[in-house]
C-alpha cells in the first residue's frame, strides 16, 4: 500500500467497535468464508466478531483490506475513509492458469524482532508507516513481507532481510512457516508434518521439535522466501 494512500489518522475516531467494522466489512460473507479468505480460522474470526479481539494486528488488516475492500487502518482505528479507491484494485493483474507470475510489489507491513526458538514479537505493525515494499514474483494477491531484526536464526535469516508470507499457499512439508497462536505468540518454524488434529514444527537453529494442535492456532501460513536488502524500495 502506497504512503501516499494512507489516511491521516489525526482525524476523528467513528464510533465503532473494532467487531462492528469487521462485521460491516465482511458484508454477506459467512465466518467461515472470510476465514478462508484472509487465511486465518474460524475461530479468529468468531474472537472478532464477539469482541473478544480488541486489536487488530497490520498484516491481518492488510488482508482483510484486499479481501473486502475496507481500508487496513479504517479497519484498525476507524479513522479516515472506509474504502478503498477502485482504481487500487487494478494495481495487480490477471492471473492466468498455468502463467507463471511477474514480479509485483509486496507490502512490508512490520519488523519481526526474532527470539529465541523461533518467536518473535512484532515492533510494527501498522500498515503503510513507511514500510515500503519488496519486488518479487508470487502468486498470491494478499501476499506480505516482514522485515526481520535479530540473528537468532541466522545463518537462515539474517537481520535485515524480509521473509515472504503467502497466506493464500498450501505450506509445504520441510519448509518454513510463519505459525500464530490463539495466545498471541507467533513463530518462524519448519514445517515437519500437518495432520487433522496437530502440526509438529522445528526450531531452524536449536533443532527443539514442537507439537501444536488445531485448537492452539491462529493460522499458519507459508514462508516462501527469504528475501535480500537491495529488494527493498520505499514506497
Amino acid at each position: 500500500m502506497a504512503a501516499s494512500e494512507l489516511d491521516d489518522l489525526t482525524g476523528p475516531i467513528e464510533e465503532m467497535s473494532l467487531k462492528d467494522r469487521i462485521r460491516e466489512a465482511m458484508g454477506e460473507r459467512s465466518s467461515a468464508e472470510l476465514a478462508k479468505a484472509v487465511g486465518v480460522t474460524s475461530s479468529a474470526v468468531s474472537l472478532w466478531l464477539t469482541g473478544q479481539t480488541k486489536t487488530l494486528k497490520g498484516d491481518t488488516a492488510i488482508l482483510l483490506e484486499r479481501v473486502t475492500g475496507y481500508r487496513a487502518n479504517w479497519l484498525i482505528s476507524g479513522r479516515g475513509p472506509k474504502r478503498v479507491e477502485s482504481a487500487q484494485a487494478t494495481d495487480l493483474p490477471p492471473l492466468y492458469a498455468g502463467r507463471r507470475s511477474g514480479v509485483r510489489s509486496v507490502p512490508v507491513v512490520g519488523m519481526a524482532k526474532m527470539g529465541e526458538r523461533g518467536f518473535y514479537e512484532e515492533i510494527s505493525s501498522i500498515p503503510g508507516a513507511g514500510d515500503g515494499h519488496i519486488n518479487i514474483a508470487t502468486n498470491d494477491l494478499n501476499a506480505y513481507a516482514l522485515k526481520v531484526r535479530g540473528n537468532s536464526m541466522a545463518p537462515a535469516i539474517r537481520d535485515g532481510w524480509f521473509v515472504l508470507v503467502e497466506p493464500n499457499a498450501a505450506p509445504a512439508v520441510g519448509e518454513y512457516v510463519l505459525v500464530k497462536m490463539l495466545d498471541g505468540q507467533k513463530m518462524v518454524k519448519e514445517l515437519l508434518y500437518q495432520r487433522s488434529d496437530c502440526i509438529e514444527v522445528l526450531s531452524v537453529n536449536s533443532g527443539e521439535r514442537q507439537t501444536i494442535y488445531v485448537d492452539e492456532l491462529d493460522s499458519v501460513q507459508a514462508v516462501s522466501a527469504v528475501v535480500s536488502p537491495s529488494k527493498w524500495k520505499p514506497d
